[in-house]
């Protein structure tokens, strides 16, 4: 399954002539088979010329590149009058809201999923609140769970919010939240061994943590001899090795 944002700018190549046509700028949106359609394609640039291209086209749709057999696969909208309803309806799906036929909201849609083979819409993210299995954050509703697809509102079955399962992203994002929170507890409890005014200097720093040592340093007596060679941090002043 690919998110629905994946597909954009994809450049579109054909098999046959071994040209790219141009880059997808958008899905159309069919709300009665829950699928995407066809394509917008643009070609030479922001002010280049848009084409459209029927999913079913759609040879391959790959992490890189979106191919089809040749480049008559993209065609201009007006050829299409079937598309040009949809285009009409304008349905985006991001950003509805996510009502049960018994008048409870789930939520927001925020992304959607689709079977690159197929063009078929899979899934739903959806953020919000969801009542007493999920708090708060994001969850992946199954399309299997939608009854209707307007343009302003999913309208789910009741009962849908069992189907949620936790979206994946919270969890990244708690633990890179994590990672950042511990990193700026190292730095100031580093800061504070430096720094001989605001803290305690009689633990040591622990050894994962603490900057790598500086060459060795020749360390002299007030008369200017010799004394002794020693290894000390770079970042560590005199006064405090």
């Amino acid at each position: 399954m690919r998110k629905s944002r994946n597909f954009l700018s994809l450049p579109v190549v054909s098999l046959d002539e071994g040209k790219e046509i141009g880059r997808v700028r958008s899905l159309v949106i069919n709300p009665n088979t829950g699928e995407v359609a066809a394509l917008m394609v643009q070609s030479g640039g922001f002010f280049g010329e848009q084409k459209v291209i029927p999913y079913p086209r759609v040879v391959s749709a790959g992490n890189n590149a979106l191919t089809v057999q040749k480049a008559s696969s993209a065609e201009k909208l007006t050829s299409l009058p079937q598309i040009i309803n949809l285009v009409k309806e304008n349905v985006q799906l991001k950003g509805a809201r996510v009502i049960t036929e018994g008048g409870t909201a789930l939520g927001v849609v925020e992304e959607f999923f689709v079977d690159p083979a197929t063009g078929k819409i899979t899934a739903f993210e959806i953020g919000g609140k969801f009542g007493d299995k999920l708090l708060k954050g994001r969850a992946v509703l199954p399309a299997g769970e939608v009854r209707t697809i307007g343009k302003d509102v999913l309208v789910v079955h009741n009962g849908a919010g069992e189907a949620l399962t936790p979206s994946e992203r919270p969890l990244a994002e708690s633990m890179r939240n994590f990672k950042e929170s511990a990193h700026r507890v190292f730095r100031k409890a580093w800061h504070l061994r430096l720094n001989p005014d605001t803290g305690d200097q009689t633990q040591p720093m622990p050894a994962e943590t603490a900057p790598p040592a500086g060459p060795e340093q020749e360390v002299k007596t007030e008369d200017g001899q010799e004394e002794q060679k020693t290894g000390t941090p770079k970042d560590i002043p005199p006064e405090l090795t």
